[in-house]
């Protein structure tokens, strides 16, 4: 029993043994989330095999730029799972064949990072990216590969508000990546959701009020595919904004992409009246008619001025700015002196009928007969007059008779 158990102690002793020696004659490759990779398992640099996952499937990993502040220069490779972009890094990094690795042709990673392989390294690895300035400036500068693919898209926002603010020195106006991500690029309108959110990185007080109107509301329960978001009305790439020269004049048709389409509002109970008879209106009226004629500044009231703009509600909301009690106040906004009995002439975009305004309807089916049938009879007044004037100038001016105008008959 004894030498059994002696037996059984050397062989696991000869075992532990053999590992030892295979650890030590054969060394493993560094897994890419070790913090401090070592210089023998990286022997060639991977600058030159393409192996950007050598160091950026490291979380550890972080650049520091000029100004001293670091960024995490860790890549997970889910990020890109769904993406539209799977050529590769260096589609998109093409800068990075040469910096910050300009020492490309060196085989060793020692060459470039010595203060890793010292062996005191006891902090994180931090490489030092003083070529920029900051962050920002990196993200501006893969900002400009998307050219390569997108040159229709940068044509496009040449001419719009983001692009305006950004030359004129402010380098946090949105570009490609701040809207469509870097890594994990998916289709802008997948979720539904995903515009406003997007929008909201800049403009969170705004999203806040659009989150809480009827349209907003629409949108975060059902994801309703109808319900307009921030870009159904400022627009993608050309986005324009309420000091846009034509914004106020064309938001009128931003309203009726939507609430003059008949078998869209059909399907919400929503009557097209509610533009029709906006643009039938004295407002509606003056505002198409400036519009056309090529005006730029333009007072009379549009859809947003009684509406709201972001803060929309229905009109049976108490906090809408068309509810009832809240009628005179909204329209005291360009009608200072108006009383409470005002917005009582308003109709609300419903036609007049028998029952809601009777002497109305009755002066409006009215002149639907009288104005035709005071113009026709005119027209048969003048038919007549006309008529019978060629009649009278013929019986004053008779033609020459056969005799008088034979000159033989003349002479005898």
């Amino acid at each position: 029993m004894m030498r059994y158990r002696y037996f059984l102690s050397l062989l696991a002793g000869l075992f532990v043994l053999g590992l030892t020696f295979l650890n030590d004659a054969m060394p493993l490759p560094v897994l890419a989330q070790e913090p401090t990779p070592t210089a023998s398992s990286l022997a060639s640099s991977p600058h030159q095999t393409g192996d950007c996952l050598g160091c950026h499937s490291n979380p550890d990993m972080l650049g520091r730029f000029a100004d001293g502040k670091t960024m995490s220069l860790y890549y997970d490779p889910q990020e890109h799972e769904g993406s539209d972009h799977i050529d590769g890094c260096r589609s998109c990094h093409d800068v990075q064949h040469d910096y910050p690795h300009e020492n490309s042709q060196a085989q060793s990673c020692t060459v470039c990072h010595t203060q890793f392989f010292d062996g005191d390294f006891q902090g994180e690895p931090i490489f030092e990216i003083t070529a920029y300035a900051d962050e920002r400036a990196v993200i501006m500068d893969i900002n400009s590969s998307c050219h390569k693919c997108h040159q229709e898209k940068f044509q496009e926002i040449t001419d719009s508000e983001h692009t305006r603010v950004l030359e004129q020195g402010n380098r946090f106006a949105p570009i490609c990546v701040d809207c469509h991500g870097s890594h994990n690029i998916t289709s802008p309108n997948e979720p539904r959701t995903k515009v406003a959110e997007m929008c909201s990185k800049c403009h969170m007080s705004v999203y806040t009020t659009y989150a809480t109107s009827v349209h907003g509301e629409a949108l975060s329960a059902e994801s309703n595919p109808d319900v307009p978001t921030c870009s159904n009305c400022h627009g993608s790439h050309v986005v324009e904004g309420p000091t846009h020269i034509d914004f106020r004049a064309d938001s009128i048709g931003l309203c009726g992409n939507c609430h003059a389409d008949m078998n869209l509002m059909n399907k919400y109970g929503i009557s097209t009246n509610v533009f029709q008879t906006y643009l039938d209106d004295f407002h509606g009226r003056t505002v198409d008619s400036s519009h056309k004629a090529g005006e730029v500044k333009i007072a009379k009231a549009t859809c947003y001025d009684c509406h709201g703009v972001h803060n929309i509600q229905s009109h049976e909301n108490k906090l809408s700015s068309v509810y009832p009690a809240n009628l005179q106040k909204t329209c005291q906004q360009c009608h200072t002196e108006v009383g409470i009995t005002f917005p009582q002439a308003w109709l609300s975009h419903y036609s007049p009928t028998w029952e809601d305004a009777p002497l109305l309807f009755l002066v409006n089916n009215f002149y639907k007969f009288f104005i035709p049938a005071v113009m026709g009879l005119f027209v048969v007044y003048i038919a007549l007059d006309a008529a019978r004037r060629v009649m009278d100038r013929y019986k004053k001016n008779p033609g020459p008779s056969v005799e008088a105008s034979d000159p033989q008959q003349a002479g005898k």
